[in-house]
């Protein structure tokens, strides 16, 4: 918790003085922007820690409840899609079957289960 604190306190100090240096103004865009191509985000809750991972990629395939992502880097994955999962192309809500090859997908799920959340865009 202090290192978060004086990271920030060095951050406004950064702002202030010289722009350049200091971090995004925003450090969701920053770290969850265009540029994410896999994030593992662990949160306390309760009295243990959850893993969640983000997986973004095209669209490579989708069958047996499952969507195979190319990450930007070259990296294929396989990802359970929970048939509960919110789905959603360009914000609207959508089916599974509504996903389609080529589209860009973030993928959200918890590291021991199928993927709860898929936002995809258009090609």
């Amino acid at each position: 918790m202090w290192a978060l604190v004086a990271l920030l306190l060095v951050n406004a100090v950064l702002l202030v003085t010289q722009p350049a240096l200091a971090l995004p103004r925003s450090l969701g865009n920053f770290f969850f922007g265009p540029q994410l191509i896999r994030a593992e985000v662990l949160l306390k809750e309760g009295n243990g820690v959850r893993l969640y991972r983000i997986d973004r990629g095209t669209i490579r395939d989708k069958s047996g409840g499952a969507l195979t992502l190319r990450e930007r880097d070259g990296t294929v994955v396989t990802i359970p899609v929970s048939p509960a999962a919110a789905i959603t192309v360009g914000g609207r809500p959508v089916g599974f079957g509504q996903l389609r090859r080529g589209m860009t997908a973030t993928v959200i799920w918890d590291g021991a289960s199928p993927a709860f959340e898929v936002r995809a865009t258009r090609r």
